[in-house]
């Protein structure tokens, strides 16, 4: 990296060891870095999910950012002009929906064209190895799943881009390098086997534990129900006001997903979905994250009782976005898989 102009894609949830921004780290070991790029969120991992983010300047730094969620999907041509090498550095989340590989893929894709290297500074999947749910439908895939991985696809980002590139066609000429990450010696390393404490990815995975369920709660996105967004435990909360949550534990086996436990609640979020009303539904906790190997199809099972229990008030608000999400249109269009 000596002696090239450094672009970077990150965020400033990216940090070292002891805390720094990976932008920071960069930048104190006498590299040249002169542009940065952003995923959804922006650089501040703020923006609101789905939000268009603007191009900016990073406070710390003065360095311009580019987002790459707004009006550019693709790393504009003049700015290659700008730098010798691309680095990637994004906090990833080893879930299919995760927005944040599709703008590396379209990195990718744009280095591939200018002839332009790249290094993805990998980072380690903090689910582990756990695969999990379903393939996508080709016809459905997009932002929140642009191939046929699994849901939980229990691979770190750098290693979905060599699968992408090797098995589904993704930027064939590109000049990839990728740093592995170091690993915890012991099988199926996962995020609290580092040590280290949660810096949120993005505003609603607030915790580990959120991002254990998220594999199954995200699902509700595409409903009328709420998934906690406005309140302190986003993704571990399901509810609306018109929720009959006593059918749907009866109608739920709440004994048949390890390291996960289910209660009923009402809460009340304070934005998004339903703000300032009164919602029932359910609590998920998270007992054991390392038991917790089917999130995926606790949250699918968890959607399907809800849709049994008012079947009159159920409502997938966003069908196509829900069958993004799911990979399929099956279970919406005939209720089975």
């Amino acid at each position: 990296m000596r002696g090239k102009r450094l672009a970077l894609l990150t965020n400033n949830q990216v940090r070292t060891d002891d805390g720094r921004r990976g932008v920071d780290a960069l930048r104190e070991a006498g590299l040249d870095l002169v542009l940065l790029f952003s995923p959804e969120h922006g650089l501040g991992a703020s923006a609101e999910a789905g939000a268009s983010v603007d191009d900016s300047r990073d406070p710390a730094t003065g360095l311009e950012c580019i987002s790459l969620y707004g009006n550019h999907k693709d790393i504009p041509d003049e700015a290659f002009a700008r730098f010798d090498l691309l680095l990637i550095d994004l906090p990833d989340v080893g879930v299919r929906y995760y927005t944040y590989p599709d703008t590396a893929f379209h990195a990718l894709d744009s280095c591939a064209k200018a002839h332009c290297p790249v290094i993805l500074l990998d980072r380690a999947n903090p689910l582990g190895r756990t695969i999990e749910g379903p393939l996508i439908e080709p016809q459905l895939c997009s932002i929140v799943g642009r191939y046929p991985v699994p849901v939980r696809h229990g691979l770190t980002l750098g290693e979905y881009a060599q699968l992408a590139i090797s098995r589904f066609g993704l930027a064939p000429c590109v000049q990839l390098q990728v740093i592995a990450p170091e690993l915890p010696p012991c099988d199926n390393p996962m995020f609290p086997d580092f040590g280290l404490p949660w810096v949120p990815p993005s505003p609603n995975l607030r915790s580990f534990e959120a991002l254990c369920a998220y594999p199954g709660t995200c699902l509700f996105e595409g409903t009328n129900l709420s998934v906690g967004r406005g309140t302190d435990n986003p993704f571990l909360l399901i509810g609306v006001p018109w929720a009959k949550p006593e059918q749907v534990l009866d109608l739920f086996d709440k004994n048949a997903y390890p390291g996960m436990a289910f209660k009923i609640c009402q809460f009340t979020p304070k934005q998004d979905k339903y703000a300032q009303q009164c919602c029932f539904g359910i609590q998920i906790d998270i007992t054991d994250c390392r038991a917790c190997t089917r999130s995926f199809a606790a949250g699918f099972a968890l959607l399907d009782a809800f849709r049994k229990a008012s079947p009159d008030d159920f409502q997938f608000e966003h069908p196509e976005h829900f069958d993004r999400l799911l990979g399929t249109s099956k279970y919406r269009l005939t209720g089975g898989l």
